[in-house]
């Protein structure tokens, strides 16, 4: 099956404009942080999901979480770290660096 489509140069001219304007909206709305997050953001993480979502090792954790750097929650003996909590810290920590 074959389609062909056959457009005047006005409808060119406006379908280009229309895309151009989207692409200009997305991409505005993904550097400013303004793209709405997905539901799995507000996630618990284990001590290793938080480890490797940060890029550091256990122990590199273990120091952040008791000098007090990064948020977390502690549930009887284990320590629970919020996904959207971390990451606005870490967007908070690197927009001042």
């Amino acid at each position: 099956m074959h389609l062909q489509l056959e457009l005047s140069e006005n409808m060119k001219s406006e379908l280009k404009t229309l895309i151009q304007d989207s692409l200009k909206q997305e991409l505005k709305a993904l550097i400013s942080g303004n793209q709405e997050r997905p539901e799995n953001d507000n996630k618990m993480l284990n001590r290793k999901q938080a480890s490797k979502l940060l890029g550091c090792s256990l122990t590199t954790l273990y120091h952040y979480q008791r000098k007090g750097l990064i948020p977390y929650h502690q549930v009887g003996r284990k320590l629970l770290f919020n996904r959207s909590d971390l990451l606005n810290h870490l967007k908070v920590k690197t927009e001042f660096r």
